[in-house]
Order: structure tokens, then C-alpha cells, then sequence
């Protein structure tokens, strides 16, 4: 049976992400985190990035659910079942959430080199027919219900039907957000060695978009508010020029250098100045999001030591909305912004196959475990976008496109807090464009693994050794010619309906060890590889090639006091090479565009240590704490690129919650738990010449609880009061303010 153990309140002794088959944790050489489902519900996590911000190194943003940063790689490395995921990453129906740090290739392909998040949902047990229901009760007219049924048709077959819904109204302008979920899945065993396997899951999600936001505004503290700048600026038309134009201008004419990216652009003000996170630019900004997916698992025992497994998956993921969008990120001196509209449709399907066989046996006085797969992957995006007559491009996101005859697309001296939030809709209308091109790009992911996991002298030392080859194809068709593909330049007409990506593949390492020095105490050290597809082409046609990184894992994990002290240290060092920059220079010089800077590499190094301790069945204490010492551009062609270390990595990062329950006393029943999270400051740009700190902050989280009795069924209820201090902070790549003071009241049952 390849499956995971049931987690004991927030422990986990084994995880099914690391090695496919459940391998337990403390016997596997590479760092693993789990946040069991008890750990979730304590927590109140709607969404996994509440529940990631529990894991040492690993960074979330709080307005994008795709931008999950581990070890200094961002990236959509997330996954569901197993099968990658690329949103509406949501806590329904999940049993719990496994990080693998590291480049797991070997298991999962092309993958960033920081490590994979994989959330597993609930699926039926043959214990017995039960209904699940929670209804919540919030601040900012927040209400949540959910059920779920776990019905036993049979010994043979079990199904499990959930379904849940919330709405919610924030304290910012015109925030508004909905989502609905339902959800089915079945476990049919024909025969004692076969299982039968099927998930279905539907989500659906609604709300104005909030991730264009002036608060995001860079501003330069030599123009910004001077009054000299103010006057110099006050005939400047805005619909032909950018405030960066309009600053560099007045920069220039006191004397300092006009050049683009001068370092004497700057110091700018902090993230804090000038604008509350409260203010929109826009009143009727939408973005809309659905989810399907289908997975079907089959497992068969072939015997004692050989068990077969296939699965199949099919994902829909529905993106669509408009927005603000080609905004400054820096405003003119008085404070004011120019924008324009975005409207956006991106529709992916992803179809996966994948088969592996694991085979245990002795030889000697070794223990193997032999793994053998092969896994395929299409993933079909479809863009809708807006074909420009006028120099025959294609464009995903029509109303920011410049398009002769119409001049006035831009919502311009536009001050947040003051002026009136425009109508993205009309300022759609206004532009004349619309949805009238359509590309489609077809990736597809080939590869093939071998692994063995050997145990010898007598279980104390366990090595984890094996290979991958992954091929990689991407094609991309639009329905019409268009100037703006990478092939358009060898047709005579200067137009192309068709580009093609880089497709080298290449076989991937890895390889690692545990050793028990004691009985709970284990040292292990890991070496690995991947690979990533790179689909960056130039305007010549000139691609890079694939994405390699390669790493380093060492540190000690232990299980002590008879499992009840848990904990995990390790060093890493990761370098990721060919990687793609854009090349502003020469794409200004040419008038053409993409062009890039080949070749680059990035590495990241840290300590990470992670620690669950529960001296007592009552109490429960988790801390993580990361440490990066590097995350930075380590090679490029530009060498003012080299050391320049990523935005919006801090430094030291720490978690800590904790739970005590009430077994005795006048307090019985009832469970306090806390905890906090912390970031150090950090530069939120990569440019060395642009110092825009995101501040360091600490937030606190609390949880109360009490179950009791109505006639014969059991309660329980639960308060969480998350950011308890109101802190205002940012957090993630984009400098996003994260949520405000909100408070949930839930009732849970079972019938």
C-alpha cells in the first residue's frame, strides 16, 4: 500500500511527496516538512499560503497564490495529489500539506531547484458513515459553511462528498470575494490487492482584483512632493508621457545624470510612504477563477514485494478579468498616477499519465526498494488577445496596447485617496479593443526514472540513489500571422503563425544517505539535480538552453523522547544556471523586442532548522527558523548583475506556534494555542541602485477553543484571531499588504 501514515495531531512520522511509497521522514535524506490537517484547522488556514507561512524557508505573497518562494526560488511548484497545480491552492477537503526542499528530480521532473509544495486531500475510510459540518462566522461579513460525508457502501467500496462556500467583504474600497467548492471521491477495492482510486474536485472563485495597487509605488525622495519638481511638472501631459520621463527630466536640468537606472535616481522612500493600502484605483476591477480536476489512482499488489501503480489526471484552470494595469510603479511629484486597462483570459488543461513500479527485496544483508517510472505531462494554455492591425502584434491583455487613432486609453492625474476610482470597463470601451486573436501553446514533458532506497547495517544506514531523463517539446499556433513571434523574421511577409520552444532534455542525479549515529539521531546529506524547460526566444530566434541546477543537502534529524522531540537542520547550497535576463539595452537600441542576456546563473545557501516538540499529550510547541546567507546572481554577462541579490528575500526568517489543551480542572476542554511569524528587512528590488526596503515585521496569531456536549453529539468551538495586533506589514516579491486584523467564529460537528 503506498500511502501515508495518519498524522497524530501536528506530528507526521512519514510523508508520501519525498519518496512516492511513505517513507518515514526521520529514514529520508532530504528535509521534509508537513503540516498535518489538526495543524490546519487549529491554524484557521483558508488558503495553503497561510499554511506554508508555518515552514522555514519557504516566503508566500498575499495577493498571489502562485507566488511561493523556497530557498530563494519563486516559481509555480505546486501540486496536488501529486499532479502539478497552478491555482485556486485552497485548504478544502486537504488532509495535509508535504515541502520537499531541494531539487526533487528525480520524483518530480523539471522542477525549480527551492523544492515542491504538494497538498493531499481526504479521501473515504471503511471506519464508518459520518457527516462533517463547520459554519463560520467573521468580521468584514465574513460567512463559511462546509460539510463532508463519508459514506461505506460497501466493504469493498467507500465514498466520501463534500461541498463548502464563503463570502467575504473587506475593509479596503470595493473589496468583495466569493468561492464555492464541491468535491467527490471514491475508494473501490475489487479484490484484496487492488485499489481503485477517484478525486474530483470543482472551485470556483469571484472577487475584485486587487493586485494592481498604487501602494506598490516607487518614489524617488529628490522629486516626490519637492515643490520645484511639482511646478516643473505642471503642463506635463500625461497620456504621452511617464512620470519616470517626467522625474528624469527634472533630475537632469539640477544637474545629475539622465542616464536610465543612474544611481543618483535614488534613495527612494520606503514601502510605507506614500500611500494606505486601502485606496483602488479603479471601482469595478474583477477577476474570476475556476478549477476542475479529475485524478484516477490505480494500485496493484503483485505478490508480497512488487506493487504497480498508474494514475491519470486532467486539470481546467480558468483565469480571466480586467484591471489596472500599465500604471507607473512610480508617480509624477504630486503624487499622481497614470493607468490604463488590462483584460486578461488564460485557460490551461493539463492531461498526465504516469506508471511506476516499486519492488522490495533482500540481497544479502541489504534491504532495496526499487522504483521504476514513467511519467508524461501535456499542458495546453490558451490566451485570448488582441491583434494590432497597425503593426500586426499580438497582445494577451487588450486596453494596454497604444493603437493608432485612439488617444486617450489612460486614466491620468489620478491620486489615490483623492480622486475617484475610474471604470476599467470604460476605459476599455475607450481603448477599441477587444479579444480578437487567440494563441495556443502546447507543452509537453517526457521522463523516466529509476530509484533504489537501500537499507544495510541493520537499518542504520539508508541510501537513496537514482537517475531521470526528461525531454522536454513546446510549440506554440495563433489563429492568424503575426509580427511578434520568433519566426516572423524568416518569412518574407515578416509575419508567422507559429514558434517553437527550446526542447533539450537531459538526464538528472540524485543521490543521498542517512547514518543513525544513535538510534534517534541521524546525519544525512543529499546531492541532487534538475532540469527546467526554458521557453525564453528571442527576437532573432535564438534560444537559451534548459535550466539546470544542481545542489547540496547536509544535516542532522532526530526523533527523541520516543518520537515526541522531532526536529531538522540542514545546510543547503543551490546553483541554478542558463537562466534568461531581459536585455532592456538593445531592446530600446533595436525598437525590437524580447532580447535577452543568456547564460546567467543564481545560487542561494542557508541553514534551516525546524523543531516539534510535544513533551505532553496537552502540549505542543513548533518552531522554524531559516537563515540565508546567499540568494543572489552568482554569473552573467552583465557584470553588474553579478551579487545582486534577490528581491525581497530577508534574511532570517522564524515561526513559532504552540497549543496547550485542558484535560482537568475548571479549564477542561478547553485549547489556547499562538504563535507568530517574523521577517527580517529586506531589499525589494534586485537592482542594486534601487533601495526600496521592505520593512522587518512580526505578526501574532491566536486560537481558542472549547468542545462540548448538546444532548448525546459533540461541539467544538473555535475562535482565530489572525494579525491579533492589526500589524500593517508587507510581505512577498511585490511589497503586498497583507491582511488586517480579521477574527473567525466556527461551530464544527460530526453526525
Amino acid at each position: 500500500m503506498v500511502t501515508a501514515e495518519k498524522s497524530q495531531g501536528y506530528r507526521a512520522t512519514n510523508a508520501i511527496t519525498a519518496t512516492g511509497i511513505g517513507t518515514r521522514i526521520a529514514d529520508t535524506p532530504l528535509p521534509i516538512s508537513v503540516i498535518s490537517a489538526e495543524l490546519i484547522a487549529d491554524t484557521g488556514a483558508f488558503d495553503v499560503r497561510e499554511v506554508l507561512n508555518l515552514v522555514p524557508g519557504v516566503l508566500t505573497n498575499p495577493r498571489n497564490e502562485s507566488g511561493v518562494v523556497i530557498r530563494g526560488f519563486s516559481g509555480l511548484i505546486a501540486y496536488r495529489n501529486g499532479q502539478y497545480r497552478r491555482q485556486l491552492m485552497t485548504t478544502w477537503n486537504m488532509d495535509r500539506t508535504e515541502v520537499i526542499k531541494g531539487p526533487a528530480g528525480i520524483f518530480f521532473g523539471a522542477v525549480r531547484p527551492g523544492g515542491i509544495v504538494n497538498t493531499v486531500t481526504a479521501k473515504p475510510v471503511f471506519s464508518g458513515n459520518f457527516t462533517d459540518v463547520k459554519l463560520m462566522a467573521g468580521n468584514e461579513e465574513f460567512v463559511r459553511g462546509e460539510f463532508f460525508t463519508n459514506y461505506v457502501a460497501s466493504k469493498t467500496l467507500a465514498i466520501r462528498v463534500g461541498a463548502g462556500g464563503y463570502r467575504h467583504n473587506g475593509e479596503r474600497e470595493f473589496e468583495n470575494r466569493e468561492e464555492s467548492y464541491s468535491g467527490a471521491s471514491a475508494t473501490w477495492k475489487p479484490t484484496a490487492n487492488q485499489i481503485l482510486t477517484l478525486d474530483l474536485e470543482a472551485i470556483n472563485k469571484k472577487g475584485f482584483y486587487l493586485s494592481s495597487y498604487p501602494v506598490r509605488s516607487l518614489v524617488n525622495s529628490k522629486v516626490f512632493r519637492v515643490p520645484g519638481a511639482i511646478a516643473a511638472q505642471a503642463n506635463v501631459n500625461q497620456l504621452t508621457t511617464t512620470a519616470d520621463t517626467a522625474n528624469r527630466a527634472y533630475l537632469t536640468s539640477l544637474g545629475f545624470s539622465g542616464t536610465f537606472g543612474a544611481p543618483n535616481f535614488y534613495p527612494l522612500y520606503d514601502m510605507f510612504a506614500p500611500y494606505d493600502y486601502r485606496w483602488s484605483m479603479s471601482n469595478d476591477a474583477l477577476q474570476i477563477q475556476r478549477s476542475r480536476t479529475v485524478d484516477l489512482d490505480y494500485l496493484l499488489k503483485l505478490g508480497e514485494s512488487i506493487v504497480f501503480q498508474s494514475s491519470a489526471n486532467y486539470a481546467f484552470d480558468n483565469t480571466s478579468g480586467t484591471q489596472p494595469s500599465d500604471g507607473d510603479t512610480r508617480p509624477y511629484a504630486d503624487g499622481s498616477l497614470r493607468f490604463r486597462t488590462e483584460s486578461f483570459i488564460n485557460i490551461r488543461e493539463s492531461f498526465n499519465f504516469d506508471n511506476k513500479v516499486t519492488w522490495r527485496f533482500s540481497l544479502g544483508k541489504t534491504k532495496h526498494t526499487i522504483q521504476l517510472g514513467q511519467e508524461y505531462q501535456r499542458v495546453v494554455f490558451t490566451r485570448p488577445g488582441y491583434f494590432n492591425s497597425v503593426n500586426n502584434t499580438y497582445n494577451n491583455s487588450p486596453g494596454n496596447n497604444t493603437v493608432a487613432g485612439v488617444t486617450n486609453v489612460y486614466a491620468t492625474r489620478f491620486i489615490p485617496g483623492v480622486s475617484t476610482p475610474a471604470s476599467v470597463n470604460a476605459l476599455l470601451t475607450a481603448s477599441g479593443q477587444t479579444f480578437n486573436i487567440r494563441r495556443w501553446s502546447y507543452e509537453e514533458a517526457v521522463g523516466y526514472f529509476l530509484v533504489d532506497q537501500i537499507r544495510l547495517f541493520e537499518d542504520r544506514v539508508q541510501v537513496l540513489a537514482g537517475g531521470r531523463y526528461n525531454a522536454f517539446r513546446l510549440r506554440t499556433h495563433f489563429d492568424r500571422p503575426v509580427s511578434n513571434s520568433s519566426y516572423s523574421r524568416f518569412s518574407p511577409t515578416g509575419l508567422a503563425n507559429f514558434d517553437y520552444g527550446k526542447g533539450k532534455g537531459a538526464l538528472t542525479p540524485q543521490a543521498g544517505a542517512i547514518v543513525k549515529v544513535l538510534p534517534d539521531v541521524g546525519v544525512f546529506a543529499t546531492y541532487s539535480e534538475s532540469i527546467e524547460a526554458n521557453t525564453a526566444i528571442d527576437a532573432d530566434g535564438n534560444a537559451s538552453e534548459p535550466i539546470e541546477s544542481k545542489a547540496l543537502d547536509a544535516g542532522i534529524k532526530t526523533e527523541l523522547l520516543g518520537g515526541r522531540l522531532a526536529s531538522t537542520i540542514a545546510y543547503y547550497k543551490i546553483d541554478r544556471g542558463n537562466l534568461s535576463y531581459a536585455d532592456t539595452a538593445k531592446q530600446l537600441a533595436t525598437g525590437r523586442s524580447p532580447y535577452f542576456i543568456f547564460g546567467n546563473s543564481e545560487a542561494s545557501e542557508g541553514i534551516e532548522t525546524e523543531i516539534n516538540w510535544a513533551p505532553s499529550d496537552a502540549y505542543n510547541l513548533l518552531v522554524g527558523w531559516a537563515h540565508t546567507t546567499k540568494a543572489e546572481t552568482s554569473k552573467s554577462n552583465n557584470a553588474t548583475f553579478v551579487g545582486r541579490r534577490f528581491g525581497g528575500i530577508p534574511e532570517n526568517t522564524y515561526t513559532v506556534w504552540n497549543r496547550y489543551a485542558f484535560r482537568n480542572g475548571p479549564l477542561k476542554n478547553f485549547a489556547v494555542a499562538g504563535g507568530l511569524q517574523h521577517n527580517d528587512a529586506t531589499n525589494l528590488s534586485q537592482d542594486p541602485q534601487i533601495q526600496v526596503t521592505l520593512p522587518s515585521f512580526t505578526v501574532f496569531n491566536l486560537m481558542l477553543s472549547y468542545r462540548f456536549k448538546v444532548g448525546e453529539r459533540d461541539y467544538r468551538a473555535q475562535l482565530n484571531v489572525k494579525n491579533l495586533f492589526d500589524k500593517r506589514y508587507r510581505e512577498g516579491a511585490d511589497g503586498y499588504f497583507a491582511p488586517a486584523r480579521t477574527f473567525y467564529l466556527g461551530i464544527s460537528t460530526r453526525l
